[in-house]
């Protein structure tokens, strides 16, 4: 009887911190994923729209030039979006800007010739 009780103690012991342990993760994760849950979606900040934005117009300006298609609308929006961005965040996307600029300024050009 001696030998089961030394045996079983350590078990039983083992068990019931197992145990505990494992109850109060559970209780944890549900806490954090009812505050996560409740908690205000972020909100996107402007720039990071605009940026999207003028992103697309690119690749839609790019795309449509490589079909041989007017893609002069999609330049100015990508103008016009790159402006924008340039005016939220002072000293950034000047580059961008410049790049939009000169592709348009080459699409008017080849507009007005053909």
């Amino acid at each position: 009887m001696d030998i089961w009780h030394i045996l079983a103690k350590p078990i039983l012991t083992g068990l019931i911190i197992f145990g505990v342990g494992w109850l109060s993760m559970t209780v944890r994760k549900r806490r954090v994923a009812r505050t996560e849950a409740a908690a205000p979606a972020p909100v996107e900040d402007r720039s990071q729209a605009v940026l999207r934005q003028a992103q697309q117009f690119d690749a839609e300006r790019d795309a449509l030039a490589a079909r041989g298609q007017d893609a002069l609308a999609k330049a100015r929006a990508a103008v016009d979006s790159w402006q924008e961005l340039a005016q939220l965040r002072p000293g950034r996307f000047q580059s961008e800007l410049q790049a939009a600029s000169a592709r348009f300024d080459e699409l008017s050009r080849s507009a007005r010739t053909a």
